[in-house]
């Protein structure tokens, strides 16, 4: 099973951001969009685990210290990749929530220590060596780069959202595009009313 854990975006930001490039998608007809439902900001991709494994991961998503308190975040500039050469991926950054992502996934990479098993690993894992810079990915390029001219017009939702769970998913490939199944979810704290 390919899994990987994640910060799900709210359901009204995806609607918005949706909206938002309702009308690049026909300029960029052969790029693979992110659908809606599937909008998440990485934290770690996890690769290949064996389906009898997925169970050692209950510790890591069931640890007290990583109900973290909510998030609040808000959506940055949209940018491609790579930063040179031609652009493959359209993603969107953040200008608000950025630092407590960082402190979470300090925290979520301490305690993922204990998944390394006597009889083997459970998850390879190292650290980016670029460092976690939270992004949403919004398009893949298909057989041409995408083109980048029209991206800075484009309107990003601006308001404030929280980010309310982190949750291991399942990467399902298919010809549609990956689907994302939730196996395990970590809840945040709400702040008191």
């Amino acid at each position: 099973m390919r899994v990987f854990a994640a910060l799900p975006l709210p359901s009204g930001i995806a609607a918005g951001i949706g909206s938002a490039f309702s009308s690049a998608r026909t300029l960029a007809p052969k790029a693979r969009w992110v659908p809606q439902e599937s909008m998440h900001l990485t934290l770690h991709f996890f690769g290949e685990i064996p389906e009898e494994k997925i169970s050692g991961f209950s510790p890591l998503f069931d640890d007290p210290e990583l109900r973290w308190p909510v998030i609040r975040a808000r959506l940055g500039e949209p940018g491609f990749f790579p930063k040179s050469g031609a652009p493959r991926v359209l993603w969107i950054g953040l200008q608000e929530g950025v630092e407590e992502m960082r402190a979470f996934l300090k925290l979520f990479t301490e305690k993922m220590q204990p998944l390394r098993q006597a009889d083997g690993p459970l998850c390879q894992w190292s650290p980016d060596a670029r460092g976690f810079s939270p992004h949403l990915t919004v398009a893949r390029s298909g057989s041409a780069p995408l083109s980048t001219h029209w991206a800075q017009a484009v309107k990003i939702p601006s308001g404030e959202f929280l980010i309310t769970e982190c949750v291991l998913f399942q990467s399902l490939l298919g010809a549609g595009g990956a689907r994302y199944v939730p196996l395990k979810t970590i809840p945040f704290q709400r702040a008191p009313a």
